[in-house]
């Protein structure tokens, strides 16, 4: 279903959620920006020391719990003893850190719902990523995920192993790039300091598709328009839908 979704539309990302608002990579977080109307949720994953994908942005745990040391290092009982939500506001103390099954329990029945997963740099990463993609198999998701990461070996195997869609990034940006792996992306994602009309079509002209990040403002967003951004990946994404529906490109929605 992804393959056809960036064809000829404007897709809005939510990313970790709708993380401008609350806290980011809970499932709060997703609910709300599902709620807005985005049509793809932007998430990361790393395995716990019993080899459960979890979701947060960062290898250490102190930004985003109260917890301390490496996500990696912990199994998941004990990652799930933290709270995830208080940093951001006492309002939100409580939240849990996400497993990745919780996740698609929770989005499973948004069935027009995309997913860009972003397999974190770590050293099982490659484990994380075959993890994610048996977790999407059983519940009949894998159509709808786009699997993202800044380790060109991951792409790569993505590729390679799989054969599913990959979003990687400019050479300048990414590890372990091989001769090939820029050839082998499904999609780039691109910083808002590179969101040029050129450069956009550098990429549509190889049928790999530019995914800007992050449009937060109205600004950004009609600068993506108008260089040629396939999709918007936002911290906010009140601006993009508010632009997307007044110029017509909900698709219905």
């Amino acid at each position: 279903m992804i393959r056809e979704s960036l064809k000829n539309k404007f897709i809005i990302s939510g990313h970790r959620g709708y993380c401008a608002k609350y806290p980011e990579n809970t499932l709060l977080s997703f609910q709300a920006a599902i709620e807005l109307g985005v049509d793809m949720l932007e998430l990361d994953l790393h395995l716990s020391a019993d080899g459960v994908p979890m979701l947060m942005h960062d290898s250490w745990l102190e930004r985003t719990s109260n917890g301390s040391g490496l996500l990696r290092e912990k199994t998941c009982a004990k990652l799930k003893e933290l709270d995830a939500g208080g940093w951001k506001a006492k309002y939100y103390e409580g939240l849990k850190i996400p497993t990745f099954e919780e996740f698609l329990t929770l989005t499973k029945p948004y069935e027009s719902m995309l997913f860009s997963v972003e397999i974190k740099e770590e050293p099982d990463d490659i484990a994380c990523l075959d993890a994610a993609v048996a977790l999407t198999h059983s519940f009949g998701m894998t159509d709808r995920c786009v699997f993202t990461s800044f380790n060109a070996a991951v792409t790569d195997y993505i590729h390679d192993r799989y054969g599913l869609p990959n979003l990687g990034y400019s050479a300048k940006y990414m590890r372990n790039v091989q001769p090939d792996s820029l050839a082998k992306l499904w999609s780039v994602g691109v910083p808002m300091p590179d969101v040029t009309l050129e450069h956009n079509n550098s990429w549509r002209e190889k049928n790999i598709w530019p995914c800007a990040f992050c449009a937060d403002t109205a600004e950004q967003v009609l600068l993506c328009l108008a260089n040629g951004a396939a999709m918007v990946t936002c911290n906010d994404p009140v601006p993009a839908l508010l632009i997307a529906r007044e110029r017509g490109l909900r698709q219905g929605r």
